[in-house]
C-alpha cells in the first residue's frame, strides 16, 4: 500500500497524560503529511479531553474499568470502520486487547527491542529502531513508516482563553507528580518561590484536584499566599494548557503537566531522579533538566549507565532529596536571567 492511499488511520494510545502528549505531537505530524486522511483515536476518558483539542480527530473513549463488556461495546461501535493503518502506540496488554477490536489492514507496532507485554503478537508490521532514547522517539518510529521523521511541536491546539486574572509575565510551578515519591522537597520549592519573588516574577502554582495535591500546594506556598496565584484543582486540562502556554517558564518534576507544557511550546525546567530524563524528560528542553538519575542508578545497580536497559528506574524512595537546591537555583538563573 502506498502512503498516498491511506484514507483512514486508527490510533490506540489509552494513557497516561504525558505519553498522550508525546503521541499527539506525532499524530498531528502524520496528519499534516496526509491532510486528507481521517483519524480515529481510541483513548481513556481523562486523556480524551486532551486529544479532542486536536482538530480533525474522531475520539472514541474506552474506560479500562469497563472490562470485557467495554471491549465488546467498543467492537460494536467500530464495527462499520475499516482502517488502512493502525498505529499501536502503547505497550500494555490491555491496549493490545483494545487493538483487536479494530479492523485494520496494516497494524504497526514498536520495534522488537521496544516491544513489551508481547505487543509484537498483535501487529503485522514493526517500526524501525527509534533514532533516539526518548519515549517520543519511539512513537515517532511508528510514524517513520508513514513518511514522518519529526513531531509537530508545539502542537496546533484549539485552546480556550484562560479566563483568569494572570499577570503578563509569570512562572508556573507544578510541584506534585502523580507519584508523591517524585515530588521535590519543600525546602527546594520554598527556595525557588523566594528566588522568583525576589526577582519580581509572579509564581503560579498548578496541579490536579486531589486532596493530596491541594494540601501539598498549601505547604509549598507557606506564608506567601498573598504573593502567589494558586490554581491547584481549579483548572480543567484545556484551561491548564492555556495557563502553561502563557508561562515564561514551567518548573516541574517528571509528570504530565511538564509534557503538556512542551506540547504548547512553554520552556520547562525539569527535576529528575527516578527515571532517565533522556527517555522521559521535557523533549524540547533536555538542556534545562536538573537530574541526579545517573549517579543514583549507577549506585543502585553497580553498573555504568551505558550497560543498563533504557527503561531502568531508580527505586530509592528518597531519590528526589538528592537534587541540590543550589543547582536548581543556578539553572533557574540561567534560564530566566
Amino acid at each position: 500500500m502506498s502512503q498516498q492511499s491511506i484514507q483512514h488511520l486508527a490510533v490506540v494510545r489509552l494513557s497516561a497524560l504525558g505519553d498522550v502528549c508525546h503521541a499527539m505531537a506525532v499524530v498531528q505530524a502524520v496528519m499534516k503529511k496526509h491532510p486528507n486522511m481521517q483519524v480515529t483515536w481510541i483513548t481513556s476518558p481523562l486523556e480524551a479531553n486532551l486529544v479532542r483539542l486536536l482538530e480533525g480527530i474522531n475520539v472514541v473513549e474506552y474506560d479500562k474499568k469497563s472490562g470485557y463488556s467495554g471491549l465488546f461495546a467498543l467492537r460494536r461501535q467500530l464495527k462499520s470502520f475499516h482502517f488502512d493503518v493502525l498505529l499501536h502506540m502503547q505497550w500494555s496488554l490491555r491496549a493490545s486487547m483494545v487493538s483487536r477490536m479494530i479492523k485494520a489492514k496494516r497494524r504497526i507496532g514498536f520495534a522488537l527491542s521496544h516491544s513489551r507485554e508481547k505487543q509484537h503478537w498483535f501487529v503485522n508490521e514493526q517500526a524501525p529502531e527509534p533514532k533516539g532514547q526518548h519515549v517520543l522517539d519511539s512513537f515517532l518510529s511508528l510514524a517513520n513508516v508513514l513518511g514522518v521523521d519529526k513531531p509537530n511541536l508545539p502542537c496546533d491546539l484549539v485552546l480556550p482563553k484562560a479566563d483568569l486574572d494572570l499577570p503578563s509575565s509569570y512562572v508556573v510551578l507544578n510541584p506534585s507528580a502523580s507519584n508523591s515519591e517524585r515530588n521535590w522537597t519543600l525546602e527546594g520549592y520554598h527556595a525557588v518561590l523566594d528566588k522568583l519573588l525576589d526577582k519580581g516574577i509572579c509564581p503560579v502554582i498548578t496541579g490536579g484536584p486531589s486532596d493530596e495535591e491541594k494540601s501539598f500546594a498549601l505547604e509549598v506556598i507557606g506564608e506567601r499566599q498573598g504573593q502567589i496565584i494558586n490554581l491547584v484543582g481549579k483548572t480543567k486540562l484545556d484551561v491548564m494548557l492555556s495557563v502553561l502556554k502563557g508561562a515564561v517558564l514551567v518548573i516541574s518534576p517528571d509528570t504530565g503537566p511538564a509534557h503538556m507544557a512542551t506540547l504548547v511550546g512553554a520552556p520547562v525546567l525539569g527535576l529528575y531522579a527516578h527515571s532517565n530524563p533522556e527517555r522521559t524528560g521535557p523533549y524540547q528542553d533536555l538542556d534545562k533538566v536538573v537530574s541526579v538519575y545517573q549517579e543514583l542508578v549507577e549506585q543502585e545497580y553497580e553498573k555504568p549507565l551505558s550497560e543498563l536497559k533504557w527503561s531502568t528506574r531508580v527505586h530509592d524512595p528518597k531519590a528526589m532529596q538528592h537534587i541540590r537546591v543550589e543547582e536548581v537555583l543556578s539553572k533557574l538563573e540561567q534560564v530566566i536571567g
